[in-house]
């Protein structure tokens, strides 16, 4: 669960990976009347998803990332698990999850998928993992420690109920400036709090970004890409 602090930064800054990735893998002819954002923290992925579609649900059950959530005329959030989606049957035509699938009890959540799509929708599941390693080196601080169950290729791929279409992996090539990158670099809890060890200070972010400044004003970063589309069986 994400709390106030970490909602802050992933509030303040995420890399435009979510619309990259939808532009990649959604049908831009089809059309998206409903789309559902599962797991949408502060509503990033909820918003580039209201490029494809007239209306947007973000589903979301920290109720600290929702209260840092961007507002959007298309969009509507929801306090709610994936487990038990408060929507109609054959209610929604496309579903995205980014970055959730590998907190989510998968048998629930392919039953309430099945229950709440049309029989045309498309459903969406991709992760990013942005590449800090350079950053963490030059701050002094070693590489997150990784729970080994986390996987970012994760995917339904398994499931009997959905068919995948497609199924990528690949990589990103990106800038940030020092603000960006301090930001990405505070939003991970396990380098919060490392990086809270080495800065003694309150303003902790004013004294990342100057450091990462002394990198040059804007920086390249990669990010590892994983999509999946499917359609229900």
């Amino acid at each position: 669960m994400y709390d106030d602090t970490i909602a802050i930064h992933y509030a303040a800054y995420r890399p435009p990976i979510h619309a990259i990735i939808l532009e990649k893998v959604l049908h831009q002819s089809r059309n998206h009347y409903t789309g559902l954002d599962i797991g949408c923290g502060t509503g990033q992925s909820t918003l580039a998803l209201t490029s494809f579609c007239d209306y947007v649900i973000g589903l979301e059950p920290s109720k600290s990332m929702l209260s840092r959530s961007a507002a959007h005329g298309k969009v509507n959030y929801l306090n709610a698990s994936a487990e038990e989606i408060p929507l109609a049957a054959r209610s929604v035509d496309v579903v995205t999850l980014a970055g959730s699938l590998n907190y989510i009890e998968c048998d629930s959540l392919v039953s309430e998928l099945v229950r709440i799509c049309r029989t045309e929708s498309e459903i969406v599941i991709y992760d990013f993992e942005i590449v800090l390693s350079q950053f963490e080196k030059y701050l002094g601080i070693e590489s997150p420690q990784r729970s080994s169950e986390y996987d970012h290729s994760m995917n339904l791929s398994e499931r009997t109920e959905v068919e995948a279409i497609t199924v990528v992996a690949e990589e990103l090539s990106l800038i940030a400036n020092s603000f960006e990158i301090a930001h990405l670099l505070l939003s991970d809890q396990y380098r919060h709090l490392t990086l809270s060890q080495i800065y003694e200070t309150s303003n902790i972010l004013e004294s990342i970004e100057s450091d990462i400044r002394a990198m040059g004003n804007e920086v390249p970063i990669k990010a590892n890409i994983y999509y999946s589309l499917y359609s229900l069986v």
